[in-house]
């Protein structure tokens, strides 16, 4: 799958971008020549569209950005749809949970932190664009386009503001709590990472990236916790999220194939008979 942090990185030349850290921030015209592509992302993402259209899928959930919304991105994989008509110009910010707890940290004391929701459980959380949040994404897009670039420390002060602005809004009371319920975390449990990603096909090693820990962390963890291997995990969770879909959804079997995570239609029908003892379509009717 496409690393959408790694592909900017490697293309200044078509992906304007502002770095300090760990962190980016990058303006462009969306290059997306298929339909839909598959992608994940090990940093947080705020995503604003300046104009254009472009979906993007988390399991059955949908969320759809046009002019002037904004959109959180939690370090996960997803899908990304292209409008057929429509471009996408859009501004946006990467950045580690480690930035995200010391700016929460720094301005807890001003933050609307009173009777916020339950934490949400997606791992996309649309942000409400208000007149102060606009104004900054477009003051950001000069320092793109001047000669000498703004130093390191105004650019960390920038995105402080950003984050601060969208924390201080109250109807980004969802994402506030997100926020509040990670601060005393270290890091993300690893069971978390698994259960919202399952579905997608990743490779071991993006699973760790995603997770932000390295491939023999990952996998002792894994192990620890699961008491098996990453690979037979996986291939339970996507078999019975698949005979799910098999019951209570109208796709086809290749839809649900591709929607469980598995590489191609012949590898999922085969392992579906090997742990069911009949193909995905006899299930389907025997189910019915």
């Amino acid at each position: 799958m496409y690393n959408t942090y790694d592909f900017k990185v490697a293309h200044p030349d078509i992906i304007k971008q502002l770095a300090v850290k760990d962190m980016l921030f990058v303006y462009y015209q969306c290059p997306q020549v298929d339909k839909q592509v598959n992608l994940f992302i090990h940093y947080n993402l705020i995503t604003y569209t300046i104009r254009g259209k472009k979906t993007f899928y988390h399991r059955e959930k949908s969320w759809t950005l046009t002019d002037n919304s904004c959109l959180f991105t939690r370090r996960t994989a997803y899908n990304q749809e292209k409008d057929d008509l429509e471009g996408w110009e859009v501004i946006a910010f990467y950045f580690g949970d480690d930035f995200l707890r010391q700016v929460f940290r720094e301005y807890r004391q001003y933050l609307p932190l009173k009777n916020l929701p339950s934490p949400p459980i997606d791992m996309l959380i649309e942000i409400n664009v208000n007149e102060i949040t606009r104004a900054f994404f477009y003051g950001m897009i000069p320092y793109f386009t001047q000669k000498i670039p703004p130093s390191e420390s105004l650019l960390e002060l920038k995105f402080k503001e950003l984050l601060f602005n969208v924390f201080s809004d109250p109807l980004n009371a969802n994402f506030l709590a997100y926020i509040n319920s990670i601060d005393d975390q270290y890091k993300t449990p690893l069971w978390q990472i698994m259960e919202a990603n399952y579905t997608f096909n990743l490779s071991i090693d993006e699973f760790a990236r995603i997770a932000q820990r390295s491939v023999a962390t990952f996998k002792r963890e894994f192990y620890a916790y699961y008491h098996t291997t990453p690979g037979k995990w996986l291939t339970e969770k996507r078999l019975e999220y698949a005979k799910l879909l098999l019951e209570t959804s109208k796709k086809n079997v290749g839809e649900i194939a591709y929607a469980s995570g598995f590489e191609n239609l012949t590898h999922f029908s085969r392992t579906f008979k090997q742990k069911y003892l009949l193909s995905p379509l006899q299930y389907r009717n025997e189910s019915r």
